[in-house]
């Protein structure tokens, strides 16, 4: 394992780049998308094995934060991390950066949930990816949390 994730790398194409000159905003979704799957990847939660257990992946919430615009044939780096996972919810913060000159383009959070594809309701992810989750999650854990993290989303727990 590695924390944080920092594996996806792309460059800015020529159709990402919108009328200012610059990688539109709707490319940065496509390439934080892009990033999110290969981390996901990583820590087990493949499309094969989440269908295999009968169940599919929705977004519930997403941040963005942009900071420095990125041009064409720029090179990217994405890092992503683990912030948080309970028994069908897990949240994931990832940092766009321009790899050239190392600056931070944009950052997204997002909170999604397991569902079962059948009821169309929330449900636990299996085991193995539980388990896998929380190994991946001991990890990230000692990562500084970013301090945009966290603002306006949030898995909310039952006080005992």
């Amino acid at each position: 394992m590695s924390a944080p994730f920092a594996e996806f790398r792309t460059v800015v194409k020529p159709a990402w780049v919108d009328h200012n000159g610059h990688m539109g905003i709707r490319s940065y979704t496509r390439v934080l998308d892009r990033a999110i799957g290969a981390f996901y990847r990583h820590m087990g939660l493949t499309h094969a094995a989440i269908r295999a257990a009968g169940g599919t992946i929705f977004a519930l919430q997403e941040s963005a934060w942009y900071r420095r615009e990125v041009l064409l044939g720029d090179p990217l780096l994405v890092v992503s991390r683990l912030i948080d996972v309970d028994h069908n919810k897990l949240i994931t913060f990832h940092t766009l950066r321009q790899a050239r000159n190392d600056y931070v383009a944009a950052m997204a959070e997002i909170v999604e949930i397991h569902i079962d594809r059948e009821t169309r309701k929330p449900t636990p992810f299996p085991l193995a990816m539980r388990t896998r989750l929380a190994a991946v999650m001991a990890e990230h854990a000692a990562l500084p949390r970013p301090p945009e993290s966290g603002q306006g989303i949030a898995i909310r727990r039952k006080q005992a």
